[in-house]
Formats: structure tokens, C-alpha cells, sequence
């Protein structure tokens, strides 16, 4: 009877042990598969992506920072669309959300952000920083609910990202994309229209030179 019932205990014990191993194998693949996708891009390929102009009206724009070197004496690793009043911001190619956040970026007086990461395809990802001048956390957590998309989310081009809203004079959208995490100049990337139409507002409110000024000065 001993031996039976050790046995008997014995088999239970295994049986637990392999239930517990593929409860653990099937948890960590669970959640593995998640993250992997957490930051699965809209596109498979690698390929360089074609942008759409990413401003609605583009009578609010006022101003237009270009990428590189710059009259301010820093190295500026994207584009900026400054506006004068609050747009919708669209969404300039196909996307999948995979980060947002609201912060503080300065001080002095103190301004805040909301930088919203996109993955684009394998090689290219995107990020817009909704800068509308935000004073203050109040006006900030106004500026983080105009922006109704969720992580993971995928964007049509076209689509609306958010508003961007006016909070002050310098509301701006910072614009960068990424090659393999390395900033590379957006203005490279935009269709044709978009170029014309980029081109068009450069020469009354273009900031920096040229649009890509990748000297080293």
C-alpha cells in the first residue's frame, strides 16, 4: 500500500510540475507575443516611405524650421511646422502607434509637449511632437486629450492624428523621421504635391536656409 500511494503521490507530482512548465511556457509566449506586437510596423517592407503633408489647413502656417544646422546655433533633427492658430494633423502615410507621452521640455517659463512615436515600416518610424506652447500641465493635459489615438493603434494616411492647438505665440509640430533610430531630414521623403506644396510655403516663411541643411558649419 505504501508503494501504491507513493507512487499514486509521485505521478500527481509530475503531473503538477508539467502543468506549472506549460502554464509558464504558454504565459511567456503570451507576452512575448505581445510586445513583439506592441511594435509591429503597418508595413512589412523596408523600403523609404512616401509622406503626404501632414497639415490639414495650411493657411495657419506661419513658419517652417528646416532640418540640420540652423541660425540658432544647434543641430535641429526634424522639420517644424509653426502655426498660427490650431489645425488638424493628419497622418502622413500609413502608421501604428507605439508610444505617447506629455511632459515637460523646458523651463523658464515652463513648456510642455506631447510627443506621439509611430513605427512605419522595419526600417522607418516617425515622431510628431504636438509643441502647442502649453504653459503650464493644465493646458498641456488639454493639448494629450486632442489626441484620441491609442498605443498600438494603426492610421490610414490621411487620417486625423490629433489637433494641434494654439496655446501661444511658437505652437508648433515637430516632425522627424528615423532611419534604423538615426534622424534623417523628412523633406527627402515627401511626394511630389507635398514638396510643391512645401516648396511654395518656404519662400515666404521658410527658416533655416534650405529645407535639408546637413552642413556641418
Amino acid at each position: 500500500m505504501n508503494k501504491i500511494s507513493s507512487s499514486n503521490y509521485m505521478s500527481r507530482k509530475r503531473q503538477i510540475i508539467l502543468i506549472v512548465l506549460i502554464t509558464v511556457l504558454i504565459i511567456g509566449a503570451g507576452v512575448g507575443g505581445f510586445a513583439l506586437w506592441s511594435f509591429w510596423p503597418a508595413d512589412w517592407s523596408r523600403d523609404a516611405p512616401t509622406l503626404e503633408f501632414p497639415v490639414e489647413n495650411t493657411n495657419v502656417i506661419h513658419i517652417l524650421g528646416g532640418y540640420g544646422n540652423t541660425p540658432y546655433g544647434f543641430w535641429h533633427n526634424g522639420i517644424d511646422f509653426g502655426c498660427n492658430d490650431s489645425v488638424n494633423i493628419l497622418a502622413p502615410c500609413n502608421l501604428r502607434l507605439i508610444g505617447i507621452k506629455t511632459w515637460m521640455y523646458a523651463t523658464d517659463p515652463d513648456r510642455w509637449q506631447t510627443s506621439v512615436r509611430f513605427t512605419i515600416n522595419w526600417a522607418y518610424s516617425l515622431e510628431i511632437a504636438f509643441e502647442s506652447w502649453a504653459l503650464n500641465e493644465t493646458f498641456a493635459d488639454i493639448q494629450r486629450e486632442a489626441i484620441t489615438l491609442k498605443v498600438n493603434q494603426i492610421v490610414a494616411q490621411g487620417e486625423m492624428l490629433g489637433e494641434l492647438l494654439y496655446h501661444g505665440d511658437g505652437t508648433h509640430i515637430h516632425f522627424m523621421i528615423r532611419y534604423k533610430g538615426d534622424a534623417v531630414c523628412p523633406y527627402n521623403f515627401f511626394s511630389e504635391s507635398a514638396k510643391n506644396l512645401f516648396d511654395s510655403l518656404w519662400v515666404t516663411c521658410g527658416v533655416g536656409g534650405i529645407p535639408c541643411n546637413e552642413t556641418i558649419t
